[in-house]
């Protein structure tokens, strides 16, 4: 149908057909030049109208899917969208979009992709078409990727393009505020040259894309911090329900074991408390947390397993609760001690027979015990850790410490004493029952602490039946009272024996205690009679005469056995 003019046909939207008949009919009728000409404008127009009608639709187009983009506001519901309006708007094979990570441009989603090589592939920004993009903050065209030596290649980036066989690929900026948030691309597998046309459009797109795919990332992140404060507010509900309950349970007087029983509650993972030793290792989403007050550190409360995210933080909170339970616990344990020790104390010192006054030391009635006295008071700790029997009981008395503990034997409480020379000295007395018999019990193992001090045997224990007449004889003798006094009597003959070279003192020892019967002596001493009269000879000549004399030999011998039990002092010339 060619009736009607020009004006008639161009607004009907006629076909190109129609205008060249319409142009062939005009040329019969009339000059044909001029119906060429008119036929030519008049194609010219038809081409015009329909470009600006697509761009209109465009346009419109444009409008459409910048109102789709800002309704959408998280990144996995926009990113989709805006790869997919891109592949249509172009008509392309493939569309993918890029945003900057560090640095990296990570390619976030995809539309026509043939493989899922192109998603989250981490393309350097100083690689491929997009770092061309990305330098410029412009649009970057290529007909064919794969070989187009203007740019650097990247190694993943070129296999995931073979894989999708890419060829024409057409690059833009998203661009908002100065910043570059990243590249949106459209691709196809053939050969293909952008027009300009196709470049503005996509970067129109890429305009619109910009603030969306920046407010998504906001929301994305306010979402996120929303949601990290909404775990932050629960752990802190959490941590404050603990300390309720943990404050709950000191007021109604709870010790450490009713708290630990709150913490565990509290926590998703299993809390342990560890009292000697290093903690152990709590493993991976474990913690370990010190309980100390001061300078005092009483062990460490340990998570291990599955645990809460809050976790960690209810053992800071729970820590010091469990301290100051352990600092009140200590203070009444020792309050206790030092009334037990003065109750001992005074059983031992103020003899008393009433059970009732056993009872508050400790003690059993009935029972036979052992009395233990140590030095130093400080080793009480060391002692303490000793396998005790059952019912033992101790006390600090100045600088010792008193053990009284159920014995039939005194010597068996040294089975198990502490050897070396850093080990305490302890004198010991026993089997007692009864308070008047402790007492003399106490009293006796004093005496031989004091004997073992005297005869210089530190690190040592000895019973008083062990020491026997030298715990009497050192109950009021110092170590010095007896050097002076072997020194008054037996210096001269020491001072023989070094001039001579001759073993006087071990003669003078061996007659006395053989009673002064030569043929004993001599076979103890292993020499002949006659060298053993020449020696007592030497005796009479240094000690005179009455050193024979029972009186006078008693005292002699006394001070030598004295002077066995004791160390050799420096400077002797005794063999």
């Amino acid at each position: 149908m060619t009736g009607g003019s020009w004006l008639d046909l161009l607004l009907r939207d006629a076909a190109a057909e129609d205008l060249l008949r319409h142009g062939a009919d005009l040329a019969r009728s009339r000059d044909a030049g001029t119906a060429d000409r008119e036929t030519a404008d008049a194609l010219r127009l038809k081409t015009l109208l329909h470009q600006r009608a697509q761009r209109a639709a465009e346009l419109g187009a444009l409008n459409d899917i910048a109102l789709r983009l800002a309704s959408l506001s998280t990144p996995d519901a926009l990113h989709p969208e805006i790869v997919g309006q891109a592949r249509r708007l172009l008509g392309a094979d493939l569309a993918y979009l890029g945003l900057v990570d560090e640095r990296h441009l990570r390619l976030v989603a995809a539309a026509g992709a043939l493989t899922p090589e192109l998603v989250d592939l981490a393309v350097p920004l100083s690689r491929g078409l997009a770092a061309e993009v990305l330098s410029h903050a412009a649009p970057r065209w290529t007909a064919d990727y794969r070989t187009d030596p203007r740019f650097r290649h990247d190694g993943p980036a070129d296999a995931a393009a073979s894989a999708e066989n890419m060829r024409g690929l057409l690059g833009v900026p998203l661009r908002l505020d100065g910043r570059v948030l990243g590249v949106l691309f459209a691709g196809d597998r053939r050969r293909r040259d952008f027009g300009e046309h196709e470049v503005t459009l996509l970067s129109a797109l890429a305009a619109h894309a910009a603030p969306a795919v920046d407010n998504a990332r906001r929301v994305r992140d306010l979402t996120e911090d929303n949601a990290r404060l909404a775990d932050r507010a629960a752990e802190l509900e959490r941590i404050l329900r603990l300390d309720g309950r943990l404050t709950r349970v000191v007021l109604r007087g709870g010790g450490v074991e009713d708290l630990l029983h709150e913490i565990r509650a509290a926590a998703g993972g299993e809390v342990g408390f560890v009292t000697s030793g290093p903690p152990p290792d709590p493993g991976p989403g474990g913690a370990v947390r010190p309980v100390t007050a001061g300078e005092r550190t009483f062990g460490a409360l340990v998570l291990t397993g599955p645990a809460a995210p809050g976790d960690p933080l209810l053992l800071d909170r729970a820590a010091p609760a469990l301290a100051l339970a352990l600092v009140a616990e200590q203070a009444v344990a020792e309050a206790g001690r030092a009334t037990r020790d003065v109750l001992l104390l005074d059983l031992l010192t103020t003899p008393s027979d009433r059970p009732q006054d056993l009872r508050l030391a400790g003690l059993d009635a009935s029972a036979s015990y052992a009395v233990l006295v140590a030095e130093p008071a400080s080793a009480r700790p060391r002692i303490e850790r000793l396998p005790w029997p059952a019912g033992t009981v101790t006390a600090e008395h100045g600088t010792r410490l008193v053990v009284v503990a159920p014995a039939a034997d005194p010597e068996e409480l040294q089975r198990d004493w502490p050897r070396g020379p850093d080990a305490p000295t302890a004198g010991i007395a026993g089997p007692a029952r009864g308070g008047r018999a402790l007492a003399r019990c106490f009293a006796e193992a004093r005496s031989t602490l004091d004997a073992l001090r005297t005869l210089d045997r530190h690190g040592q224990t000895a019973t008083a039946a062990q020491l026997g007449l030298y715990r009497i004889l050192l109950d009021h003798t110092g170590r010095a009272d007896l050097e002076a006094r072997f020194r008054q009597l037996l210096g001269p003959v020491l001072a023989e024996q070094a001039r001579r070279r001759v073993p006087l003192l071990d003669t003078l020892h061996a007659s006395l205690t053989h009673g002064g019967r030569a043929r004993a002596t001599a076979d103890a001493l292993a020499v002949h009679v006659n060298t053993l009269y020449q020696r007592l000879s030497a005796l009479d000549r240094v000690l005179g005469d009455t050193w024979r004399t029972p009186d006078r030999a008693l005292e002699l011998h006394v001070l030598l056995r004295l002077r066995t039990a004791m160390p050799e002092p420096p400077g002797d010339d005794a063999p």
